[in-house]
């Protein structure tokens, strides 16, 4: 059934961000491009980084198709890099810097990356792996040469690739054309630039597509891109934000949650003139919430997953778009609106509900596929006949509210969202699984709002200790850190429905009665008594993540800890007149070794 139109727009004749880029550039040379700390840079002067690196790029025989690494901490070198990549004609494939040394080369070989450009903290990672390097810092424009015509961007041509969870045990790489880049800015600059230039924060890596709509549209329309210190921190956000100068701020739900936990009850704060969400599932509670903090701030809910470049669907959530979130209750999901131009999306209705279906989406905005997965692609990319293009299956399940807007329900399969990221289940299971003395594995998330994996193995040996510390080692080597579970337990064997399926239903039942029991932690010595002040911070472990009898030597991820609760934990502290920033907690290995150096002024 089809549930959206396909409105049409000019879709001009540039399909390179590049060129709207250099359009700019040639335009305002003097005007400021980006802000990063102290540091500011020109449009002339970062057009000047872009052609230089592109250049050097071109002598080493980029062109298209062909895939250039992008791995660097956020940096104006890290700008310029990107937007010197689609210069050169290449297609960028951003690499995170806390990527583990296995995945990191299977990225590469997947996608047989020749060069990279990278900064001198990471640029011996690549090496390793064979890849040619060149220093963002390096090139310089080589004056008695004129710079050579940049190749067109071809629409068909590939622009990035862009690697989430696979359920093979690898993750899929996913390639997006130019055509579909270029849909998704016009319409981002339409709908969000007011006709005047636009100012925005880049927080989240490149690696995350969400970030694209923050990094483009800035420097399309001659705005100021505010890039975010390399450092930045969960806490330095409710900060960055309250900046009336921004014109828009992208957030996910989980952003929104730290939100919540840092300013409390706070309200009426100046902000962006748009929060525009996504990347998971956004709730009525946390549009009340920005509207409390930022009353002056429009909240757009934007839905897309990254096989269809960004988003494909918006609402504005204000009485002007015929929303009012306080139809709601706070844990309802709400409507993700209407399709983008160039877009279509219908429901495949489940014989077995009828009132909910597999949202599929369609347009030039659909990805090309899954890189070197031509069953993978098949599978999830549909041609439709008649000539009519092809469909992309979201795996996500949806319900239509009384005005015809999909609502965002669930999902088909085991796919889930860790802080706005991807996690396919069945590669952590794939993993473990692989994993020395383990037999069967399965991975679940916790209910809301508990924004955890709990992992449940069953060993080799029948011991009910599952070895947490070895797991989580074992892991590390191959996954990103969002993909780590923070809770590990041990079973005889996994618990299965009557018709023989995995009951995960019924893992989720034991995630929340082992955490609250303070089951499924590495076992440590009994502890000596505590100081005052690690002895109040275990109390409000337990009241904060719902745990009986934390102990000093307990590790808070074990516990259940995820950045939201310890964004929480860390302002429960503050009150108590503990001083301490809330990654401590997500890095110490026990609760007693992080008040080591953590400032204390005085308690109660």
């Amino acid at each position: 059934m089809t549930i959206g139109r396909e409105p049409s727009c000019d879709e001009g004749s540039s399909t390179s961000g590049y060129a709207w880029f250099a359009d700019q550039a040639e335009q305002r040379p003097d005007a400021t491009a980006l802000i990063q700390g102290d540091v500011r840079m020109t449009y002339g002067e970062l057009h000047s980084g872009v052609i230089a690196l592109s250049e050097h790029l071109l002598r080493h025989g980029v062109g298209p198709e062909q895939a250039v690494g992008l791995l660097a901490s956020r940096s104006p070198d890290l700008v310029a890099g990107l937007l010197a990549i689609l210069r050169s004609g290449g297609a960028y494939v951003p690499l995170g810097t806390d990527l583990p040394a296995e995945r990191l080369a299977f990225m590469v070989g997947d996608t047989s990356m020749a060069v990279a450009l990278t900064d001198a903290e990471h640029r011996h990672r690549l090496a390793e792996h064979g890849v040619g390097t060149c220093l963002l810092s390096a090139p310089a424009a080589d004056a008695a040469r004129a710079p050579s015509q940049p190749p067109a961007a071809d629409p068909s041509g590939l622009a990035y690739v862009l690697y989430t969870s696979g359920s093979t045990g690898n993750p899929k790489g996913v390639a997006v054309e130019h055509r579909g880049l270029a849909n998704y800015v016009r319409w981002a600059v339409s709908e969000f630039s007011g006709g005047r230039p636009v100012d925005s924060l880049l927080h989240t890596p490149l690696s995350f597509d969400f970030s694209l709509t923050s990094f483009f549209l800035p420097l399309v329309t001659g705005g100021t891109l505010h890039l975010a210190p390399r450092d930045h921190e969960p806490e330095d956000l409710a900060t960055a934000i309250q900046n009336p100068t921004l014109d828009l701020v992208r957030l996910t739900p989980s952003h929104i949650e730290m939100l919540m936990a840092r300013l409390g009850d706070q309200r009426d704060l100046p902000g962006p003139r748009q929060f525009v969400v996504g990347g998971e599932i956004l709730r009525a509670r946390h549009v009340t919430a920005l509207n409390r903090i930022f009353p002056g701030s429009v909240v757009y809910n934007h839905y897309g997953p990254t096989e269809t470049v960004v988003g494909r669907c918006f609402l504005r959530l204000d009485a002007s778009a015929g929303f009012a979130v306080e139809d709601y209750a706070p844990d309802d999901p709400l409507p993700i609106g209407d399709p983008i131009p160039h877009t279509r999306l219908a429901v495949d209705h489940a014989d077995e509900d009828p009132g909910v279906g597999e949202l599929l989406i369609s347009g030039v905005g659909i990805a090309r596929g899954y890189l070197n997965l031509p069953e993978a692609t098949e599978k999830s990319f549909v041609t439709l006949p008649d000539g009519e293009g092809r469909l992309y299956r979201t795996g996500d399940l949806v319900r239509l509210d009384r005005r015809g807007r999909p609502v965002v329900v669930g999902r088909a399969d085991g796919q889930t969202k860790i802080r706005g990221h991807r996690v396919e289940t069945a590669e952590i299971e794939a993993r473990l699984r692989a994993t020395d003395g383990v037999r069967a594995a399965a991975v679940v998330k916790a209910r809301e709002p508990r924004d955890i994996l709990a992992a449940f193995v069953v060993t080799d040996s029948g011991s009910s200790d599952p070895d947490t510390g070895r797991l989580r080692t074992a892991l590390a080597a191959s996954l990103p850190p969002y993909m780590i579970p923070q809770h590990f337990s041990a079973l005889d064997a996994l618990p299965l429905t009557r018709h023989g399926k995995l009951d995960r239903s019924l893992l989720q039942d034991l995630v929340e009665s082992e955490v609250r029991e303070g089951s499924g932690r590495t076992q440590a010595e009994p502890d000596s008594e505590p100081d005052p002040v690690v002895r109040t911070v275990c109390a409000l472990c337990e009241r904060i993540l719902g745990v009986r009898d934390v102990r000093p030597s307990d590790n808070f991820v074990d516990l259940g800890g995820d950045s939201i609760t310890a964004m929480k934990l860390a302002a429960a502290c503050r009150r108590e007149g503990i001083t301490v920033r809330s990654v401590r907690f997500l890095t110490a290995d026990r609760l007693a070794d992080m008040f080591r150096d953590a400032s204390v002024s005085g308690g109660r």
